[in-house]
């Protein structure tokens, strides 16, 4: 029997809370070995992290050079021989040894998130508190937070579920009631890690506004309760009481009498904007407009231009507490 307490003296568990760790215990597997028996083989293709509960057991690598681990031992902290997938050295049992497996891909997805959300100084809070007292929410009527909330759907997930693929057609966005979640995207062969999520972080909107392919792919890094919107809902309880246009023929009119400065902004890509260049306009394309909002005046008022994606621009800067407004071209 594994217990929460027991594994939260690995790394990367020590970070997690007893409760979280309680969710993990299902994904882990007891191994039983006993003397001079095997755990894995140098040269063994490994998808799984083991890590030493009980006994004593030695690493042994090309050179025949051994490590002996001890599972009571302080500094038996780390999974066994898990830099790389394909291991470098054997591990053979000294003493009937205990060992704890769980897949790689789960403890590389805990390790990530962990490392985001100390660096962002995160906390598991109420996922409803969290949400309704974001910028987003201060914007919409009280009567479409009351609709919003009936409206959502409860689904559960588990570590490791992929809730969006980047490249798919969007239908639906997500609140994480319970749990945690990394964001990643591709980049030529390598995946880059964007960010980690926790309670109450909404995600998917950008796809449902634009209408533009998943840009990055969100995978559960623990077992938890997410809250799903429709489409369809989303259109009619969020986006359209968020976003506010202005017509085309009256944006200069707009730049001449605003109480405050106004800035155009052009978020399609650097090649369109160099090929149609919009007059007066900053390109920050739509993918890069997140990572962009510090440079950004919470006192001016933001005109954003670019076709379809100006609407999901337009929705990432009211979510931030900007004054933003849609260029709203004639239908020809």
């Amino acid at each position: 029997m594994i217990s929460a307490d027991r594994i939260h003296n690995f790394i990367p568990f020590e970070d997690l809370s007893l409760n979280a760790l309680e969710g993990l215990l299902p994904h882990f597997s007891l191994k039983q070995l006993k003397p001079r028996s095997l755990a894995f083989k140098r040269g063994q293709q490994d998808e799984n992290c083991h890590f030493l509960l009980s006994g004593s057991l030695d690493l042994v690598d090309e050179k025949f050079d051994v490590q002996r681990f001890e599972g009571d031992d302080e500094a038996n902290i780390l999974a066994l021989d898990a830099t790389h997938r394909i291991h470098k050295c054997s591990a053979v049992a000294v003493s009937e040894c205990t060992l704890a497996v769980i897949p790689r891909r789960y403890v590389e997805l805990i390790s990530t998130w962990t490392e985001l959300a100390l660096a962002d100084n995160s906390d598991e809070t109420d996922w409803l508190e969290t949400l309704l007292t974001s910028e987003l929410f201060n914007r919409i009527p009280p009567g479409n937070i009351q609709q919003l909330l009936a409206r959502f759907e409860e689904r559960e997930v588990a570590l490791g579920d992929v809730l969006i693929t980047e490249g798919d057609e969007g239908n639906e966005c997500y609140v994480i009631k319970t749990g945690k979640a990394l964001v990643t995207r591709q980049q030529g062969a390598q995946v880059q890690t964007l960010a980690g999520l926790t309670n109450g972080a909404l995600f998917g909107e950008d796809s449902l506004i634009s209408s533009l392919p998943r840009s990055a792919t969100i995978t559960m890094t623990s077992d938890g309760v997410v809250m799903v919107l429709s489409k369809e809902d989303f259109d009619i309880l969020l986006k359209k009481p968020v976003l506010e246009y202005v017509e085309e023929d009256k944006l200069q009119d707009l730049v001449d009498n605003s109480d405050t400065g106004v800035v155009v902004l052009d978020v399609r890509t650097e090649q369109e904007a160099a090929q149609q260049p919009i007059a007066r306009a900053r390109n920050i394309p739509l993918a890069q407009l997140r990572h962009q909002l510090p440079s950004l005046n919470p006192g001016f008022m933001y005109v954003v231009e670019g076709e379809g994606r100006a609407e999901a621009a337009a929705y990432v800067l009211s979510e931030s507490g900007f004054n933003v407004r849609v260029v709203k071209r004639p239908i020809t």
